[in-house]
C-alpha cells in the first residue's frame, strides 16, 4: 500500500533533481556577475591641492579618465594631448572652493586619484598636471528607486527559496529513511541531496546579492555633484 505514494515521491524527486542540474552552472555565472557589479561600484579616493598641499582625500564614484590627441594647427607644431577627469562626489565644504575655480585662469597645484582594483593590493594612482576645473553641476541621484525594487524582488525570492529548501530537506529525510528500509536506491538519495544542495546554493547567492544591494543603498545620497577637470598631462602608476 505504501509503494505507490513512495514511487510518486521518488519520481518527483528525480524530476526535480534532473531539472536542477543545469542551473548549477547558471548559479556560478550569476555569482560572478554579482562580484562584477560589486567591483563596478567600488569607489575611488581623490585629493586636490588648492595651493596649500594635497588636502584630505574624498570618496568619488563613476570616475572616468579620457585622454585625447589634439592635432596641431600648423605643420611646425607638434601634437599634444588633452586629459579630462570626470567623477561624482557628495557635496561638502570643498564644493564652493572648487566652484570658485570654474572658468578661472588659476590652475590646481595637484590632483591625485587612487583607483582600487579587485583586490586591495591592486591600485592605480593618477596624477594630473596643470589641472583646471572645467565644470561642476548638481545632479539628483534616483538610483535608490531601482535598488529598492531589487531589494523587494530579492526578499520575495529568498522567502520562496526558503520554503522550497525546507520541502527539499523534508523529501531528503523521507528518501533517506526509505533507503534504510531498502525501499529506495542510492541514486534516488543522491538526487535528493543534489536538489537540497542546489536550493541551498541558490539561497546563499540571493542572500549575497541582497547584501550587495543593501550596501549600495547604504552609500546612496540624494544629491551628488559632477566635477570635470582638465589637465595638460597625466601620470599613471600601479601599486
Amino acid at each position: 500500500m505504501l509503494l505507490i505514494p513512495t514511487l510518486c515521491i521518488l519520481a518527483q524527486t528525480a524530476v526535480v533533481s534532473q531539472a536542477s542540474r543545469a542551473p548549477i552552472d547558471t548559479l556560478v555565472t550569476r555569482k560572478d556577475s554579482i562580484v562584477a557589479r560589486h567591483d563596478s561600484i567600488s569607489t575611488a579616493r581623490i585629493a586636490i591641492d588648492l595651493g596649500a598641499g594635497l588636502g584630505a582625500s574624498f570618496t568619488a564614484r563613476s570616475v572616468e579618465l579620457t585622454i585625447n590627441a589634439i592635432q596641431p594647427t600648423t605643420k611646425a607644431a607638434s601634437a599634444t594631448t588633452a586629459v579630462q577627469l570626470r567623477f561624482l562626489r557628495t557635496p561638502d565644504t570643498l564644493s564652493p572652493r572648487l566652484a570658485s575655480h570654474v572658468g578661472g585662469a588659476e590652475r590646481l597645484a595637484s590632483v591625485e586619484a587612487t583607483l582600487s582594483g579587485r583586490s586591495a593590493a591592486s591600485q592605480m594612482v593618477l596624477r594630473l598636471r596643470d589641472a583646471q576645473v572645467v565644470s561642476m553641476r548638481l545632479v539628483t541621484n534616483d538610483d535608490d528607486i531601482a535598488l529598492v525594487q531589487q531589494r523587494l524582488g530579492l526578499e520575495e525570492s529568498i522567502a520562496q527559496l526558503s520554503i522550497d529548501l525546507q520541502e527539499a530537506q523534508r523529501q531528503l529525510t523521507v528518501t533517506e529513511s526509505l533507503d534504510k528500509r531498502k525501499m529506495s536506491s542510492s541514486l534516488e538519495v543522491a538526487h535528493a541531496h543534489a536538489t537540497a544542495d542546489v536550493l541551498t546554493r541558490r539561497l546563499a547567492v540571493q542572500r549575497e546579492h541582497l547584501a550587495l544591494v543593501e550596501q549600495q543603498l547604504g552609500r546612496w545620497v540624494p544629491i551628488e555633484e559632477e566635477v570635470v577637470l582638465s589637465a595638460s598631462g597625466v601620470e599613471m602608476q600601479t601599486r
